[in-house]
């Protein structure tokens, strides 16, 4: 029996008496899904999960996304995605090349798949070496954002959509990185999401984040410069969790009801090797 210590956070919960190897039966399947949507974000403490109990940990949440960069998916789980500093040779990249400028591309706030037409639920992130400072992960709770804003601000919001862009997410990276081919645009196109959501508890949230190009209707810069100063403002310390990782930590949350980002680390000189799995979302953004 799995059970959730609400940690000492703005969100978040600890698991406690999870088993790796046990089946995902239909039991595990609801507690899990109770826990995130009460939490938000789940940790998982010190557990040594091999890649095929992953996967099938994942498929207890929904079907599994098959990820962009496909030289970064696990060659026996495709599903999986490799976040890693560490080259297969077992070199460590160069600051400059494009899996480090990947990489740094995640410090900026973000919520995973927000590019897709119907974005993903949860991620789930395993750490197989984390570097001894640094690269900690951020979350912060948009449920939590959206209340604490006025109602003339909440409701000016409510009638406002924004535009995701794979395109636009990665060509903003902090470095140069391939240009997207006429192949890849066509599978990910633009596409547009209310900025706030509904969910199944009555709460709304925000849903914005690093893959938002802009908003729609409005000037390019006079959206992106909004969504900034607003990024900024509802990612303080009053809604936000951070994560400092241990090896073999999991730690899934809810990418309909978050952000999340990672914090800097030696990225050219000290390993972190973590695995990824992002489960598919069945319900529409509303």
């Amino acid at each position: 029996m799995i059970s959730f210590e609400p940690l000492e956070e703005p969100l978040g919960a600890l698991v406690t008496g999870f088993d790796p190897g046990r089946e995902a039966d239909a039991s595990l399947v609801e507690e899990l899904a109770r826990g995130l949507a009460d939490h938000s974000v789940l940790v998982f403490r010190g557990q040594e999960i091999k890649p095929e109990q992953f996967v099938a940990l994942g498929h207890a949440f929904g079907e599994l996304e098959i990820l962009p960069e496909p030289d970064k998916r696990d060659p026996d789980h495709p599903e999986i995605f490799n976040l890693s500093n560490v080259r297969p040779d077992g070199t460590l990249v160069e600051f400059s090349e494009p899996q480090a400028v990947f990489l740094r591309g995640t410090q900026r706030w973000h919520t995973d798949s927000s590019f897709r037409e119907l974005p993903c639920l949860c991620t789930m992130l395993y750490a197989v070496e984390v570097p001894p400072s640094g690269s900690a992960t951020q979350f912060a709770d948009m449920m939590a954002a959206y209340e604490s804003l006025p109602a003339e601000q909440q409701a000016d919001l409510d009638n406002l959509r924004l535009i995701h862009s794979y395109e636009y997410s990665r060509a903003n990276n902090p470095g140069e990185m391939d240009p997207m081919d006429d192949e890849e645009r066509a599978k990910f196109p633009p596409v547009s999401h209310p900025w706030v959501r509904s969910h199944a508890n009555g709460r709304r949230s925000l849903y914005m984040g690093g893959h938002v190009s802009h908003i729609e209707g409005l000037d390019v810069d006079e959206g992106r410069t909004k969504v900034a100063a607003l990024t900024e403002a509802v990612t303080t310390a009053e809604v936000t969790y951070e994560h400092q990782w241990q090896q073999h930590d999991l730690v899934v949350w809810d990418n309909r009801t978050t952000l999340h980002r990672v914090l800097p680390y030696d990225i050219a000189n000290e390993r972190r090797i973590m695995r990824r799995l992002t489960v598919a979302n069945a319900d529409p953004v509303i």
